[in-house]
């Protein structure tokens, strides 16, 4: 009976409970009670839904993928995936039919989950799973049309040689970086040390200056280091205004000291210089004669350095002036023929015609006295 009628009959069953209890002088509460029951009861008749009609389309089917490879970004490091295939033939009426039609849906839903692996690095594993679970929760029709299906459950995974190397590789690119990094900072401070700051030992002196802007007497004790620094770093000899500042510069001694030796007035406080410690005389002597302006290699600048060597030689300093004549005027005493101090003294003179400074000089008072008062000359 269909859902008309029984509200009908409800509605009718209440009307003459009431026309009944009315003509027969019921109670009220004897007759309106089952006439309300009727009206609710039709109520409930006209809210009730009609049951639905058996559906024609066919139910899913499922069917579990397992350990399937597919492609990652990364050549030869695939993912293995497994899930569950939920599928049902779709109705055509071309009449084609499939002898295995669980086989089209698993290959429709690994067709749509390699387009999605394979545009992803195997370190995100736990990220493609998610990604895969729900992409595929959506039915989707194989390319012939016969099934529909759809995919989830999705485990991901990948093999332990492959999460091996992977950890291995990442290590590696990231203490790469690093280095890489600590590489092209130490380039950077070669570049502005070699480049910058000892590019002179002037720029040195002002770098270590600006950094110690309050220590002004020590950075005057750090221009012969600096300078040295300065020349190695630049491949380069140390330049004869700094010479007497390097490591081996002494100084004239004292004329109350004793002579022990030719090399008498070469002992510094850093040793004794020479040839093979620096000469503390040579670069100031040079400056000297570019002050007062002679030109180099010039017949003045000549004969004053050899008068300077002279009388530094009559002073008890023949080292000091064999230096001298070496070093500025490129004489040697052993091929020039000019007898050294040993030789002056067995002759019973001196190779510049002095014997000291308070003899005469070539015939002449060197201290101002007559010939005849202090010392006498020897000729």
């Amino acid at each position: 009976m269909g859902k008309v009628p029984m509200v009908g009959l409800a509605m009718a069953a209440g009307s003459a409970t009431v026309v009944l209890g009315m003509s027969a002088r019921w109670p009220v509460w004897l007759w309106a009670v089952p006439a309300a029951m009727a009206v609710l009861l039709a109520l409930l008749l006209a809210s009730a839904r009609a049951p639905r009609p058996d559906s024609d389309e066919p139910p899913w089917e499922k069917t579990r993928v397992v350990s399937v490879a597919l492609p990652s970004r990364v050549p030869d490091y695939d993912f293995y995936f497994s899930a569950t295939v939920w599928w049902r033939p779709i109705l055509n009426t071309t009449g084609l039919v499939h002898a295995d039609p669980a086989s089209l849906a698993v290959e429709t839903v690994l067709e749509r989950a390699k387009a999605l692996t394979e545009h992803e690095v195997p370190g995100r594993l736990e990220l493609v799973q998610h990604r895969l679970n729900g992409l595929l929760g959506t039915q989707s029709q194989d390319r012939s049309g016969l099934v529909e299906a759809m995919g989830g459950r999705v485990e991901l995974r990948l093999s332990e040689d492959d999460r091996s190397r992977l950890g291995k590789l990442s290590e590696v690119r990231k203490t790469e970086e690093v280095w890489e990094h600590e590489r092209r900072y130490e380039q950077s401070k070669r570049a502005y040390l070699g480049d910058d700051v000892l590019k002179s030992p002037g720029s040195a002196v002002v770098w270590w200056l600006a950094r110690h802007d309050e220590q002004v007497k020590e950075a005057v004790d750090m221009i012969g280091p600096l300078a040295q620094l300065s020349a190695a770093a630049n491949d380069e000899a140390l330049s004869d205004l700094y010479e007497h500042l390097g490591p081996g510069a002494g100084s004239f001694r004292d004329d109350d000291e004793d002579d022990d030796g030719p090399t008498a007035g070469l002992a510094g406080p850093l040793g004794p210089s020479g040839p093979a410690g620096g000469t503390p005389v040579i670069g100031p002597l040079n400056q000297l004669l570019d002050d007062v302006g002679l030109p180099e290699h010039s017949d003045e600048r000549n004969v004053c350095t050899r008068r300077l060597a002279e009388f530094i030689n009559a002073a008890g300093r023949p080292e000091h002036a064999r230096l001298i004549r070496e070093g500025l005027l490129g004489e040697d005493s052993a091929v020039s023929g000019r007898p050294g101090p040993a030789k002056d003294r067995a002759a019973g003179g001196t190779g510049a015609r002095f014997t000291k400074f308070d003899g005469s000089v070539n015939g002449s008072p060197a201290n101002g006295m007559s010939p005849g008062s202090g010392h006498g000359s020897e000729e």
